[in-house]
């Protein structure tokens, strides 16, 4: 008879943690208080003294491996992450422009001289003494010039020795380039001058040799006509035009007239062909970044990978970086895909609108279904329908991106040298329920068998649980369960069948509890099936939604936060044992 009793409180033990399982959706690891031992006897059947389990956190039932897509970050959230892989660098570039001479003619220059009374004579001369032309292609990327840097250098030599021996110096030589050009004297061979812009006034200049003078043309600036010339750009034929001038102005006065005085002999002037690199403006270089790369979906937990999982997450989000050293901002758009099972159709698309990416430096893009509450990021941008990406969990996701230059942004560009645009994502998705959205959780309890096998118990017995489960988890859950033999195998309703009495209550903000009284009942409809039933397989599936009942979205689930409790548990077995009590 003892040993009957001993079989006999194993298993309602079994049940207990059966029952346990269903109700708080976890695996038999659990450590339950203690059970007492003590059993009743009464016309209903067999029953155990009221118990209640320890509190069941979240974080015990949803068992992760390291490598799993879901994540707990250091606050106990759950979070799907997956990075994207390394994508090669798009290295804009712009050739270098090359303006080229077309044209350099002198010309020579009267020099007047004029009696103002008494013996004093005025010497002057005025005019252009050199012409120049020089033109250039325009690379297709340049939309519009506002300046350029240039390797120009500039060497003029105004003839005057032939003059000494009519006046002996001149008391003011000023020479004047096109008001384009920014010039910087090298070396004036001596001279004193002054200067203002590209004009050099010279003074009290000998005629005993000639006046030279060497500069560096260290920039240009386009659209700028003037008297001495002028620098444009004909953007629809993509050539640049360079016209001018070098004018000369020279004065002096003389005591004694000697008669004409000739002329100025032609000037030397020496511009080398311009190779221009810096320059500021707008610009549209071609950014080569159609594919932002494959993100591999590995290590999905159990309880993502069932196909009636639904993940309609509340706020999934993509980060977006962007690197880039181009001193100019840019857009950014997209495509994302989803695939599964290697299908060449994609289970899900979803456009992601254009986007602003500033200039230079590191630009933090967050794409987000919802903006509410995203810090930190340059950009966010709504995508309502990004949960779509991830709905039904996929193999492989894939970001294809257009990527252009702000050609309406002024801004310094460097020709001839290879930028550099690196671009990088991940997802990051918090496991937050919108009202769509449902996980599936699976779990076995079995080993019964070798404490049940010498029972046998009258056709339509049960064994019956009820209790009031506590649930501080968001979501509500919907228990089913069916019966294994000892090879495994499902046994049929006619055999055994398992029901369920109601959904659990979904806890409506995570930080209070809700409760929900629960029956299950085991009933053995079939000869002897009890005696080869090993275990329940069951169900729980956790959902945002329970049909007219409010829907509980947008609260992250927590491993520690949330959690179960089964209370006033109570176990009967009903039903007429056979048995040896010898």
């Amino acid at each position: 008879m003892e040993n009957y009793f001993r079989k006999f409180r194993a298993f309602p033990a079994m049940a207990l943690l059966g029952g346990l399982a269903l109700t708080a959706c976890v695996n038999d690891d659990y450590d339950f208080n203690e059970v007492d031992s003590t059993m009743g006897f009464g016309g209903s059947g067999l029953e155990l003294p009221t118990s209640s389990t320890d509190t069941i956190m979240l974080v015990d039932v949803l068992d992760l491996n390291e490598d799993d897509c879901v994540k707990v970050k250091p606050n106990g959230d759950y979070v799907f992450e997956q990075e994207g892989d390394d994508v090669e660098p798009s290295h804009p570039e712009i050739d270098t422009i090359t303006v080229s001479q077309r044209k350099s003619e002198s010309t020579e220059i009267p020099l007047v001289a004029t009696p103002v009374g008494g013996s004093m004579v005025v010497y002057e001369a005025e005019g252009d003494a050199q012409t120049f032309e020089y033109d250039g292609d325009l690379p297709e990327e340049v939309v519009f010039l506002e300046s350029a840097g240039t390797d120009g250098e500039v060497s003029f030599t105004l003839a005057l020795s032939h003059l000494r021996s009519v006046v002996s110096s001149m008391e003011v030589v000023e020479i004047e380039l096109p008001s384009y050009m920014q010039l910087t004297v090298t070396n004036a061979h001596g001279a004193t001058y002054t200067q203002d812009g590209s004009k050099l006034t010279f003074t009290n200049v000998p005629t005993a040799t000639d006046l030279s003078f060497d500069a560096s043309l260290d920039r240009l600036t386009f659209g700028v006509a003037d008297s001495r010339g002028s620098l444009t750009v004909d953007y629809a034929a993509k050539n640049i035009s360079m016209q001018g001038t070098v004018h000369v102005r020279l004065r002096s006065a003389a005591t004694a007239y000697t008669g004409a005085a000739g002329t100025l002999v032609p000037s030397s002037f020496d511009m080398n062909d311009l190779t221009i690199e810096s320059v500021r403006g707008k610009f549209d270089p071609e950014i080569d970044l159609h594919d932002l790369g494959d993100v591999e979906i590995t290590g999905i937990p159990d309880f993502l990978n069932d196909e009636n999982v639904r993940v309609d997450l509340y706020n999934p989000q993509i980060e977006l970086t962007i690197n880039s050293n181009l001193d100019m901002g840019g857009f950014v758009r997209g495509t994302i895909r989803s695939w599964k099972n290697g299908n060449p159709n994609p289970i899900a698309v979803v456009e992601v609108p254009e986007m602003r990416v500033q200039a230079g430096g590191l630009t933090r893009v967050c794409i987000c279904r919802r903006a509410e509450g995203i810090t930190g990021f340059d950009v966010v941008q709504e995508v309502p329908e990004l949960s779509q990406v991830i709905e039904t969990i996929p193999d492989r996701i894939t970001f294809e991106a257009d990527v252009r230059a702000d050609k309406s942004e002024i801004c310094d560009f460097t020709l001839g040298q290879p930028y550099e645009i690196v671009p990088k994502y991940n997802i990051e998705a918090p496991i937050a329920f919108a009202a769509g959205a449902q996980i599936v959780y699976k779990d076995t309890i079995d080993d019964w068998n070798e404490d049940i096998e010498d029972f046998e118990l009258s056709d339509n017995s049960y064994i019956s649980m009820t209790a009031t489960i506590e649930n501080r988890v968001p979501a509500y859950l919907t228990l089913a369960a069916h019966a294994i033999d000892v090879d495994g195998r499902r046994m049929g309703d006619d055999e055994i069948s398992v029901e369920v009495s109601n959904t659990v209550i979904a806890s409506a903000d995570g930080k209070t509890s809700a409760e929900t009284p629960l029956s299950i009942k085991v009933t053995q409809n079939a000869p002897n099936a009890l005696e080869r039933l090993d275990g329940l397989v069951f169900d729980i599936s956790a959902a945002a939604a329970n049909g007219e009942s409010p829907v509980v979205e947008g609260t992250t689930l927590n491993s520690t936060k949330h959690f179960l409790i089964a209370k006033d548990i109570k176990i009967k077995l009903v039903g007429t044992i056979i048995g040896d009590f010898n």
